[in-house]
């Protein structure tokens, strides 16, 4: 009885762990990107909910304007797997998703940046969005206040977090 107990056990296990794995996808294209897509995208094609957070930003942190007092940031496979990246370039596919709360810790929407080849070379082919709650689309593609606000790092591809060519902290996600 103990061992079928065991076995069970194993099994839902392991079965837990391939749901929360992230499947692998062809990274976005630019004819085909579009706020909705991008959605479709981190929520039924894939669960940013089940991303890495950022290494070393791990869990709510505060945050601020125009992100909401509190935040959580994740990023998918394709940008976690290449980290950290000596030439500061995040590759086609990387996904950044800020899961922007209130001051009483409700959702307040998303806001999000992929890497698309070709979208938008004057800018590091970002394509940023913004959601509420529910994924209607807010803002989307070259989007100047988010450049504006980014541009200040473009050295560092425009990712304000932290230097991509520095070494990983051991995760906690």
């Amino acid at each position: 009885m103990g061992k079928a107990i065991l076995l069970a056990c194993i099994v839902l296990a392991l079965v837990a762990c391939a749901k929360a794995q992230e499947p692998k996808l062809p990274p976005l294209t630019s004819p085909e990107i579009s706020g909705d897509r991008l959605w479709k995208r981190i929520t039924e094609e894939t669960d940013f909910d089940t991303y890495s957070f950022w290494p070393g930003h791990e869990g709510m942190r505060a945050g601020q304007s125009p992100h909401g007092k509190f935040h959580e940031v994740y990023i998918n496979a394709t940008l976690a797997g290449s980290l950290p990246l000596p030439g500061k370039v995040v590759p086609d596919g990387g996904i950044i998703v800020k899961e922007n709360f209130s001051v009483d810790k409700k959702p307040a929407g998303l806001t999000v940046m992929v890497k698309v080849r070709g979208y938008n070379p004057e800018h590091a082919d970002w394509f940023w969005a913004k959601f509420d709650p529910g994924g209607k689309v807010l803002a989307e593609g070259k989007v100047k206040e988010c450049i504006e606000c980014h541009e200040g790092v473009k050295d560092n591809d425009y990712v304000i977090i932290r230097p991509l060519d520095e070494p990983l902290p051991t995760a906690k996600k």
